[in-house]
C-alpha cells in the first residue's frame, strides 16, 4: 500500500504538472477544449500578410494570432515573460518565410506606463519556443511606445528602425543569428517628431510626424514632404496613421479625422479614399467600435481593415469579402486540448486518490497520535487561513478601487484648475504640436507630477481632450503612440462632463488595456466647457497594488498560521503528554511489568482515565497474582509435563479427551511392609509420614525430568518421557537417598523403612479422562500394570531396583550401571515371561559388593538352569549362597533347580522362573 501510494503520488504530480504547463501554453484556463473558436477582441495591430496568412495582435496587446483568410487559427503566442512585476505588450509583428512569428515585445514598468525595454522575439510556426533575437533597453522616458518601429522581413534578414533622439537608424538583423547592424541613418528635419516609419531601402523609406506630415527619405538622407498635399488646408485636423507600403509601392494609411482608408500613389501626386467610416458602419453595424485600428495591404490585391473586435477583408475591387469575428481552432488543436485537459483531470484525480492513499495509510499506521492530529489539523487551518486571506483581500481590494477612484476624481478636479482653456482653444490642428501654447499646457498638466520621477508616478497618466464643433479630440496623452487631434468617441460620461461640468469616474477596456479613469471639465475665461481633462491609471496598477497587498496578507496570514499551528500543536503535544504516559505504562504492562503505575496530574477526562488505569492495574496485579497462585497450585495437582506432552501451554488449554501416545519409562516406587508400619501410627501420623516421605523423594524424580503421575498410597508412579537412563538414574538416586533417610530415622528413634522400585519402558496412552464436572490426567497401558507387578516381585527377588530387558536395551551406556540378569521370569497373572535385571548400583555397600563378587557365578548358574543342567545349576547357586547368604534370587533358583533335579520339569517348561 505504501509503495502504491508513493508511486501514484509521483505519477499524479508529474502528469498534473505537464498538463498544467501544456494548458497554459495553449491559452490558459479560460480556453477549454470545448471552445471550438476564440473571439477576436481588443485588436490593435496587424502584420503584412505572407501568402494566405494574416497576423493580428489582440486581447489588449497580450496575444498574437496567425490566421488564415478563412478564419482558422494557425498559430498563437503569449508573452515569453520577463519579470512577474512588469507588464508586456505586443506592439508590432511580422512573419518570416518559414511562417514563424516575429514580434516586438515592449516591456513596461509594473504600472504599465514607462518603457523598460523592447525585445524582438521569434516564435516557432505553431507559436511555441520563444527566442529573443534582440533587446533594446531604451531611454527610460518613453511611455507605452518605445524606440523600435517598422518590423519587416526581407529574405533572411529582419529590418527595423531605431529612433535615438533626432537621428533614425535602419537596422539589419540576420535571422540566422548575429547582432543587428546599422544599414542606414538619417536625421529628422528641425522641429519634426517621429510618429511612424516604414520601408527597408533608402529612397523608399516613409515616415509620419507628430504634426501630421508624411516624409520620404531620399538615398542621401534628406526628407521630402509628401503630405499634406500642397493644395490641402494646413489648418485641417487630418492626421495620417498606420502607414504601410503596398506591393505596388503606393502608401496606404488611415486618415484619423475621417476614419478612412486612404492611399497615396507612388510619387505622392494625389490621394484616394478606399474606405470611409460610413461605409464601415453600413457594412458592420453591430461592431463594438468602428474606429480603424490598422490597415494592411494583402498580397495578390485587396487589403485588411482591423477594427476593435473584427477583421474586414476587402478584395482588389474594394468589396468586403469576409468579416472575421472569431478564429476557429483546427482539429489537431482541439484534440490536443482534449488530451491536455483530460490528462490534467486524470492527474488531479490520481493526485486526490494518492493523497487519500497516503492519508489512509498514515492513519492506519501505528504512529503517534500527535502526528495524526497534525495531519488533520494542519490542512484544516491552512485551508481556513487561505479562505480568510481571500476574504480579507476581496474586501480590501474593493476598498482600494474605491479609494483610487476618489484619488483620481480629486486629481481630475485639480486638473481643470491648472489648464488654461483659452490656450486650449488656440490649438486647432496637428501642426500646433509642441508650439508655445502646447508646451505651456503640457507644463501645467505635468505640474501635478512635478516632484515625482516618471517611475514614481505609479502609472498615473493624464489626457487632455478638446471639444470643438460637437466632437472630442485628443490633444495630449501620456502615450507616445497617440497623436494630436485624434477623434474620440462621445459617450455618456463625456456628455455629462460637457453638459453639467461634473466629475465622472469609471473604467473601460480597449485595445491598449484596461483603465481606471476620472474626467473633469476644462473651462475658458468665459466659463464655457472647452475640453475634458482625464487622469487615470492602468488597472495593472491596481492589480499590482492588490498583488502586493495580497502578498502582504498572505505573509501575515502565514505568520499567524505558523504561530497558531505552533500554539495548537504545542498545546496538543502538552495535552497528549499524559496520553503518552498512559501509552508507555500500558506498553510496559503489556511487556509483563505488572507493577507499573502512571502519574497524571491533569484534572480532566485524561486524568480520570489515568486514575482508572491505576485502579485497573491494581486489579490486574491482583488477578495475575491469583492466576499465578492458581497455576502453581494446579501444577501440583496436574504436572506441567503432562501439558507439554499433550502439546498444551497450560491447564486452560486442556480439553476432555486430549490424549497422546508415546514411549515412556514407567517407574513404580513403593514402601515395603507399609501396612505393618501404618498400624503403629495414628491417621495424622500416617499423613505426616507420607508427606515427609514424598517430599524427600519426589524432587529426585523431577530432577531427571520425570513427572509423578499418581500417588499409590504407600508410594507413587512416575513417568519419564525422555531417555531411559533418566528413570534409572532417578531410581539409583532414590536408593542412595534412602540410606540417608533411614539414618535420620534411626537418630530420631524411628525404625528404618525399605522401598521397592520397578522400571519398564513401552508405549502408553496419556490423556485426560473423566466427565463434565471432574477431570483427571491418567495413563492407560498394560505396561503400567506390569511395572506394578514387578515392584511387588522385587522384594521376593531381593532386588531394590528391578528393570526389564526392554528398558535396559535402550540405555545408551548400560555398562555404567552395575547390574545382573535375573533370567526369564513369568510374573503372576502374565502369560509370557520377561527377562528381568537387578540393578544394584544404589544398594547398600555390603550388599552391592556381595552381588558384584557373585555376579559371574550367579549368571553361570542361571545359564545352567536354563539349559536344563539342574544338578550343576543347583551346586552353582549353593556356591553363590555361601558367599552371599542374603541373595534371595539365588535361593529361589536353588529350590527350583533342586525340585526339577529330583522330580523333573513339567511339560512345556521353557526355562523360566515362575514367581
Amino acid at each position: 500500500m505504501r509503495k502504491l501510494a508513493l508511486l501514484a503520488l509521483v505519477v499524479a504530480l508529474t502528469l498534473t504538472g505537464l498538463s498544467v504547463y501544456r494548458i497554459m501554453q495553449e491559452g490558459g484556463w479560460q480556453k477549454g477544449p470545448w471552445s471550438r473558436q476564440i473571439a477576436l477582441e481588443n485588436l490593435s495591430r496587424a502584420a503584412e500578410a505572407t501568402g494566405d496568412s494574416l497576423v493580428v495582435i489582440g486581447q489588449s496587446k497580450q496575444d498574437i494570432w496567425r490566421l488564415s483568410r478563412e478564419g482558422k487559427l494557425e498559430a498563437s503566442a503569449r508573452h515569453a515573460g520577463v519579470r512577474s512585476d512588469s507588464r508586456q505588450d505586443f506592439t508590432e509583428a511580422a512573419i518570416d518565410g518559414e511562417g514563424r512569428l516575429i514580434v516586438l515585445d515592449t516591456v513596461l514598468d509594473s504600472y504599465g506606463l514607462i518603457v523598460q525595454s523592447e525585445r524582438i522575439v521569434r516564435y516557432e510556426a505553431k507559436g511555441g519556443s520563444p527566442e529573443t533575437l534582440y533587446e533594446w533597453k531604451g531611454n527610460g522616458t518613453s511611455k507605452r511606445v518605445g524606440q523600435i518601429q517598422g518590423l519587416r522581413v526581407m529574405g533572411d534578414n529582419l529590418y527595423f528602425f531605431l529612433a535615438a533622439s533626432e537621428k533614425i537608424f535602419l537596422m539589419q538583423l540576420p535571422l540566422q543569428g548575429g547582432q543587428p547592424q546599422a544599414k542606414f541613418s538619417f536625421t529628422l528635419p528641425k522641429d519634426r517628431f517621429l510618429s511612424e516609419i516604414e520601408g527597408t531601402e533608402p529612397g523608399q523609406i516613409y515616415y509620419t510626424t507628430k504634426r501630421g506630415s508624411i516624409f520620404r527619405v531620399a538615398e542621401d538622407g534628406t526628407s521630402q514632404n509628401l503630405y499634406p498635399l500642397a493644395n490641402m488646408d494646413r489648418t485641417r485636423k487630418n492626421f495620417p496613421e498606420r502607414l504601410s507600403i503596398a506591393p505596388d509601392g503606393s502608401l496606404m494609411f488611415v486618415d484619423r479625422l475621417l476614419n478612412a482608408v486612404t492611399i497615396m500613389p507612388t510619387g505622392g501626386t494625389g490621394l484616394k479614399v478606399l474606405l470611409d467610416g460610413s461605409s464601415i458602419v453600413q457594412s458592420v453595424p453591430d461592431a463594438e467600435s468602428h474606429e480603424i485600428m490598422d490597415v494592411i495591404p494583402m498580397i495578390g490585391g485587396g487589403y485588411a481593415v482591423v477594427l476593435n473586435d473584427r477583421i474586414l477583408l476587402y478584395d482588389g475591387m474594394n468589396r468586403l469579402v469576409k468579416a472575421l469575428t472569431n478564429a476557429g481552432y483546427s482539429g489537431g488543436a482541439l484534440a490536443s486540448g482534449w488530451i491536455s485537459w483530460g490528462a490534467g483531470a486524470l492527474g488531479i484525480s490520481l493526485l486526490i486518490y494518492s493523497l487519500w492513499l497516503v492519508y489512509v495509510h498514515l492513519m492506519n499506521r501505528r504512529v503517534s497520535l500527535f502526528l495524526k492530529q497534525g495531519v488533520v489539523i494542519v490542512p484544516i487551518i491552512v485551508v481556513g487561513m487561505v479562505l480568510l486571506s481571500n476574504s480579507i483581500y476581496n474586501g480590501f481590494s474593493s476598498r482600494m478601487e474605491e479609494e483610487m477612484q476618489r484619488e483620481l476624481a480629486l486629481l481630475a478636479r485639480n486638473g481643470q484648475q491648472l489648464i488654461d482653456g483659452d490656450r486650449l482653444e488656440k490649438l486647432s490642428s496637428p501642426a500646433d504640436y509642441r508650439n508655445e501654447d502646447y508646451e505651456l499646457i503640457r507644463d501645467k498638466m505635468n505640474f501635478i507630477f512635478a516632484d515625482e520621477q516618471d517611475v514614481e508616478r505609479q502609472g498615473l497618466y493624464s489626457t487632455l481632450y478638446k471639444y470643438d464643433d460637437g466632437q472630442l479630440y485628443i490633444i495630449m496623452d501620456d502615450d507616445d503612440g497617440v497623436n494630436m487631434f485624434k477623434p474620440f468617441e462621445m459617450n455618456e460620461a463625456n456628455q455629462l462632463v460637457l453638459s453639467e461640468g461634473s466629475i465622472q469616474t469609471g473604467q473601460w477596456e480597449d485595445a491598449n488595456g484596461k483603465w481606471l479613469f476620472a474626467i473633469g471639465p476644462v473651462y475658458n475665461s468665459k466659463q464655457q466647457v472647452v475640453g475634458i481633462y482625464e487622469t487615470g491609471r492602468d488597472l495593472s496598477v491596481l492589480y499590482q497594488a492588490n498583488r502586493t497587498i495580497y502578498q502582504n496578507i498572505l505573509q501575515n496570514i502565514a505568520i499567524i498560521t505558523v504561530v497558531l499551528l505552533v500554539v495548537i500543536l504545542s498545546g496538543t503535544f502538552f495535552m497528549l503528554s499524559t496520553v503518552r504516559k498512559l501509552r508507555k505504562s500500558v506498553m510496559a504492562m503489556a511487556d509483563g511489568n505488572w507493577d507499573v503505575e502512571v502519574s497524571v496530574k491533569s484534572r480532566d477526562e485524561v486524568g480520570d482515565l489515568g486514575e482508572q488505569f491505576n485502579r485497573m492495574a491494581r486489579y490486574i496485579r491482583q488477578y495475575v497474582s491469583d492466576i499465578t497462585s492458581f497455576s502453581e497450585v494446579s501444577y501440583r495437582f496436574v504436572p506441567q509435563q503432562i501439558f507439554k506432552s499433550l502439546g498444551k501451554k497450560g491447564i486452560l488449554d486442556i480439553r476432555l479427551g486430549d490424549q497422546v501416545q508415546q514411549d515412556m519409562s514407567v517407574m513404580v516406587v513403593n514402601l515395603r511392609d507399609f501396612r505393618k508400619l501404618s498400624q503403629t501410627l495414628t491417621p495424622k501420623e500416617n499423613f505426616n509420614f507420607m508427606n515427609s516421605f514424598l517430599r524427600r523423594f519426589g524432587p529426585l524424580v523431577r530432577r531427571e525430568d520425570g513427572l509423578i503421575s499418581k500417588y499409590l498410597g504407600a508410594g507413587f508412579m512416575a513417568l519419564f518421557p525422555g531417555y531411559a537412563e533418566e528413570a534409572l538414574r532417578a531410581a539409583i538416586a532414590i536408593r542412595e537417598e534412602l540410606d540417608l533417610y533411614n539414618a535420620n530415622r534411626r537418630l530420631s528413634g524411628y525404625a528404618p523403612v525399605d522401598i521397592g522400585i520397578a522400571i519398564h519402558r513401552g508405549p502408553l496412552m496419556m490423556g485426560i479422562i473423566g466427565e463434565e464436572r471432574r477431570w483427571e490426567g491418567n495413563v492407560i497401558s498394560d505396561d503400567v500394570h506390569l511395572t506394578s507387578t514387578m515392584e511387588k516381585m522385587s522384594e521376593e527377588l531381593g532386588a531394590s531396583v528391578l528393570v526389564t530387558r526392554d528398558l535396559f536395551e535402550q540405555l545408551r551406556e548400560p555398562e555404567r550401571f552395575r547390574h545382573r540378569s535375573l533370567g526369564r521370569i513369568t510374573p503372576e497373572g502374565q502369560d509370557q515371561a520377561i527377562e528381568l535385571i537387578d540393578v544394584y548400583d544404589g544398594d547398600p555397600e555390603p550388599i552391592r559388593q556381595a552381588k558384584e563378587r557373585t555376579k559371574e557365578l550367579f549368571e553361570r548358574g542361571l545359564m545352567l538352569c536354563q539349559e536344563g543342567r539342574f544338578y550343576d545349576a543347583r551346586e552353582t547357586f549353593v556356591e553363590v549362597i555361601k558367599h552371599n547368604r542374603m541373595d534371595k534370587a539365588a535361593k529361589l533358583y536353588f529350590y527350583l533347580c533342586d525340585e526339577y533335579f529330583q522330580k523333573g520339569t513339567s511339560s512345556g517348561w521353557n526355562g523360566t522362573l515362575a514367581v
